[in-house]
Protein backbone atom coordinates (compact mmCIF):
# COMPACT_ATOMS: atom_id res chain seq x y z
CA UNK A 1 0.00 0.00 0.00
CA UNK A 2 3.05 2.44 0.94
CA UNK A 3 4.55 1.68 -2.47
CA UNK A 4 1.48 2.09 -4.68
CA UNK A 5 1.10 6.00 -2.44
CA UNK A 6 4.14 6.44 -3.43
CA UNK A 7 3.80 5.49 -7.18
CA UNK A 8 0.91 7.71 -7.26
CA UNK A 9 2.45 10.85 -5.53
CA UNK A 10 5.46 10.63 -8.28
CA UNK A 11 2.88 10.23 -10.73
CA UNK A 12 1.08 13.31 -10.22
CA UNK A 13 4.07 14.89 -9.19
CA UNK A 14 5.52 14.15 -13.12
CA UNK A 15 2.36 14.76 -14.60
CA UNK A 16 1.63 18.10 -13.14
CA UNK A 17 5.27 19.54 -13.73
CA UNK A 18 5.04 18.61 -17.39
CA UNK A 19 1.13 19.90 -17.89
CA UNK A 20 1.91 23.28 -16.25
CA UNK A 21 5.67 23.47 -17.99
CA UNK A 22 3.34 22.66 -21.47
CA UNK A 23 0.77 25.40 -20.31
CA UNK A 24 4.02 27.89 -20.04
CA UNK A 25 3.18 28.61 -16.41
CA UNK A 26 5.22 29.19 -13.40
CA UNK A 27 4.56 27.56 -10.27
CA UNK A 28 3.56 31.17 -9.30
CA UNK A 29 1.08 31.59 -12.06
CA UNK A 30 -0.09 28.04 -11.74
CA UNK A 31 -1.09 28.69 -8.07
CA UNK A 32 -3.02 31.35 -8.80
CA UNK A 33 -5.00 29.76 -11.07
CA UNK A 34 -6.41 27.58 -8.90
CA UNK A 35 -6.35 29.24 -6.01
CA UNK A 36 -3.43 27.41 -4.35
CA UNK A 37 0.04 28.39 -2.73
CA UNK A 38 3.07 28.34 -5.07
CA UNK A 39 4.63 26.13 -1.75
CA UNK A 40 1.68 24.29 -1.98
CA UNK A 41 2.41 23.41 -5.67
CA UNK A 42 6.07 23.27 -5.13
CA UNK A 43 5.42 20.10 -2.92
CA UNK A 44 3.07 18.29 -5.27
CA UNK A 45 6.02 18.71 -8.43
CA UNK A 46 8.17 17.18 -5.37
CA UNK A 47 5.83 14.57 -4.80
CA UNK A 48 6.18 14.83 -1.50
CA UNK A 49 2.12 15.70 -1.53
CA UNK A 50 -0.85 14.83 -3.21
CA UNK A 51 -3.83 17.53 -2.54
CA UNK A 52 -7.15 16.07 -1.66
CA UNK A 53 -9.50 14.58 -4.30
CA UNK A 54 -11.53 18.22 -4.91
CA UNK A 55 -8.19 19.58 -5.89
CA UNK A 56 -6.98 16.66 -7.77
CA UNK A 57 -10.36 17.21 -10.08
CA UNK A 58 -10.21 21.03 -10.21
CA UNK A 59 -6.45 20.43 -11.44
CA UNK A 60 -7.72 18.11 -14.17
CA UNK A 61 -10.59 20.19 -15.55
CA UNK A 62 -7.37 23.22 -15.48
CA UNK A 63 -5.78 20.92 -17.76
CA UNK A 64 -8.69 19.65 -19.82
CA UNK A 65 -7.94 16.22 -18.71
CA UNK A 66 -9.04 13.33 -16.67
CA UNK A 67 -8.19 12.66 -13.07
CA UNK A 68 -6.85 8.68 -13.96
CA UNK A 69 -4.55 10.68 -16.45
CA UNK A 70 -2.74 12.77 -13.39
CA UNK A 71 -2.18 9.64 -11.39
CA UNK A 72 -1.30 7.23 -14.09
CA UNK A 73 2.05 6.59 -14.95
CA UNK A 74 3.60 9.22 -16.83
CA UNK A 75 4.06 9.08 -20.83
CA UNK A 76 7.42 9.82 -22.06
CA UNK A 77 6.25 12.49 -25.31
CA UNK A 78 5.26 16.11 -23.92
CA UNK A 79 1.39 16.46 -23.30
CA UNK A 80 -0.66 17.19 -26.89
CA UNK A 81 -3.83 18.29 -24.97
CA UNK A 82 -2.95 22.06 -25.12
CA UNK A 83 -3.38 22.70 -28.93
CA UNK A 84 -7.10 20.68 -27.94
CA UNK A 85 -7.58 23.49 -24.48
CA UNK A 86 -6.23 26.66 -26.74
CA UNK A 87 -8.69 25.76 -29.32
CA UNK A 88 -11.08 25.92 -27.32
CA UNK A 89 -10.51 28.47 -25.36
CA UNK A 90 -9.69 30.53 -28.38
CA UNK A 91 -13.32 29.78 -29.46
CA UNK A 92 -15.24 30.79 -26.78
CA UNK A 93 -13.19 33.72 -26.69
CA UNK A 94 -14.20 34.78 -30.15
CA UNK A 95 -17.76 33.41 -29.68
CA UNK A 96 -18.10 35.60 -26.65
CA UNK A 97 -16.34 38.67 -28.26
CA UNK A 98 -19.13 38.09 -31.54
CA UNK A 99 -21.51 37.98 -29.42
CA UNK A 100 -21.09 41.58 -27.96
CA UNK A 101 -20.53 42.96 -31.33
CA UNK A 102 -23.72 41.10 -32.51
CA UNK A 103 -25.86 43.02 -29.46
CA UNK A 104 -24.34 46.28 -30.77
CA UNK A 105 -25.03 45.70 -34.17
CA UNK A 106 -28.51 45.35 -33.27
CA UNK A 107 -28.80 48.18 -30.90
CA UNK A 108 -27.48 50.24 -33.51
CA UNK A 109 -30.17 48.82 -36.53
CA UNK A 110 -33.24 48.62 -33.58
CA UNK A 111 -32.15 52.50 -32.72
CA UNK A 112 -31.86 53.57 -36.39
CA UNK A 113 -35.14 51.42 -37.54
CA UNK A 114 -36.84 52.85 -34.36
CA UNK A 115 -35.29 56.31 -34.17
CA UNK A 116 -34.24 57.40 -37.52
CA UNK A 117 -33.51 60.95 -36.43
CA UNK A 118 -30.86 59.90 -33.84
CA UNK A 119 -27.73 60.67 -35.37
CA UNK A 120 -25.13 59.51 -33.00
CA UNK A 121 -26.21 55.43 -33.12
CA UNK A 122 -22.50 54.80 -33.74
CA UNK A 123 -21.39 55.20 -30.42
CA UNK A 124 -23.29 51.72 -29.82
CA UNK A 125 -20.16 50.57 -31.60
CA UNK A 126 -17.84 52.37 -29.60
CA UNK A 127 -19.33 50.77 -25.91
CA UNK A 128 -18.51 47.85 -27.72
CA UNK A 129 -14.90 47.76 -27.18
CA UNK A 130 -14.59 48.33 -22.90
CA UNK A 131 -17.29 45.63 -23.37
CA UNK A 132 -15.18 43.50 -25.37
CA UNK A 133 -12.62 44.23 -23.97
CA UNK A 134 -13.83 43.57 -19.93
CA UNK A 135 -14.83 40.04 -21.53
CA UNK A 136 -11.63 38.69 -22.91
CA UNK A 137 -10.20 40.60 -19.29
CA UNK A 138 -12.13 37.76 -17.55
CA UNK A 139 -10.86 35.15 -19.79
CA UNK A 140 -7.39 36.50 -19.44
CA UNK A 141 -7.38 36.63 -15.83
CA UNK A 142 -8.44 32.76 -15.67
CA UNK A 143 -6.51 31.16 -18.30
CA UNK A 144 -3.86 34.03 -19.64
CA UNK A 145 -1.05 35.03 -18.08
CA UNK A 146 -0.36 38.32 -16.04
CA UNK A 147 1.09 39.69 -19.15
CA UNK A 148 -1.44 39.20 -21.24
CA UNK A 149 -4.13 40.10 -18.16
CA UNK A 150 -2.56 43.51 -18.36
CA UNK A 151 -2.45 44.33 -21.81
CA UNK A 152 -6.37 43.65 -21.90
CA UNK A 153 -6.49 46.15 -18.46
CA UNK A 154 -4.86 48.68 -20.20
CA UNK A 155 -7.20 48.23 -23.42
CA UNK A 156 -10.17 48.43 -21.08
CA UNK A 157 -8.96 51.58 -18.72
CA UNK A 158 -8.30 53.75 -22.47
CA UNK A 159 -11.28 52.60 -24.16
CA UNK A 160 -13.85 53.43 -21.11
CA UNK A 161 -12.48 56.41 -21.33
CA UNK A 162 -12.50 57.43 -25.19
CA UNK A 163 -16.36 56.18 -24.67
CA UNK A 164 -16.94 58.78 -22.30
CA UNK A 165 -14.67 61.36 -23.90
CA UNK A 166 -17.05 60.59 -27.30
CA UNK A 167 -20.39 60.38 -25.28
CA UNK A 168 -19.76 64.13 -23.51
CA UNK A 169 -18.15 65.35 -27.38
CA UNK A 170 -21.33 64.61 -28.98
CA UNK A 171 -23.88 65.34 -26.33
CA UNK A 172 -22.77 68.75 -25.66
CA UNK A 173 -23.51 71.56 -28.65
CA UNK A 174 -20.04 73.68 -27.44
CA UNK A 175 -17.97 71.07 -25.79
CA UNK A 176 -14.84 72.14 -23.85
CA UNK A 177 -11.85 72.88 -25.10
CA UNK A 178 -9.84 70.97 -22.19
CA UNK A 179 -12.35 67.70 -22.79
CA UNK A 180 -8.90 65.78 -23.73
CA UNK A 181 -7.81 66.19 -20.38
CA UNK A 182 -10.13 63.34 -19.32
CA UNK A 183 -7.41 61.04 -21.31
CA UNK A 184 -4.84 61.98 -18.30
CA UNK A 185 -7.14 59.82 -15.72
CA UNK A 186 -5.76 56.79 -17.80
CA UNK A 187 -2.11 57.85 -16.93
CA UNK A 188 -2.18 57.12 -13.28
CA UNK A 189 -4.85 54.27 -13.91
CA UNK A 190 -2.70 52.31 -16.10
CA UNK A 191 0.06 52.93 -13.62
CA UNK A 192 -1.96 51.55 -10.77
CA UNK A 193 -2.37 48.25 -13.49
CA UNK A 194 1.54 47.99 -13.99
CA UNK A 195 2.24 48.16 -10.36
CA UNK A 196 -0.25 45.66 -9.59
CA UNK A 197 1.04 43.24 -12.15
CA UNK A 198 4.84 44.34 -10.38
CA UNK A 199 3.41 42.98 -7.10
CA UNK A 200 1.97 39.79 -8.37
CA UNK A 201 4.93 38.82 -9.59
CA UNK A 202 6.96 40.05 -6.32
CA UNK A 203 4.46 38.38 -4.47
Amino acid sequence: MDNQNTDIKNNFAVNVAKLRKAAKLTQVEFAEKINYSDKAVSKWERGEAVPDLYTVKAIADFFDVKVDYLIAEPKAEKPRIFGKLTLKRTVLGLASTATVWLIAVLFFAFIRIIVPSLTNTWLAFIYALPVTAAVLMIFTSVWGKSVGNLIIISVFIWTVILTVYLTIYVSLENPPRNLWEIFLIGIPAQGAAVFWLLYKRVK
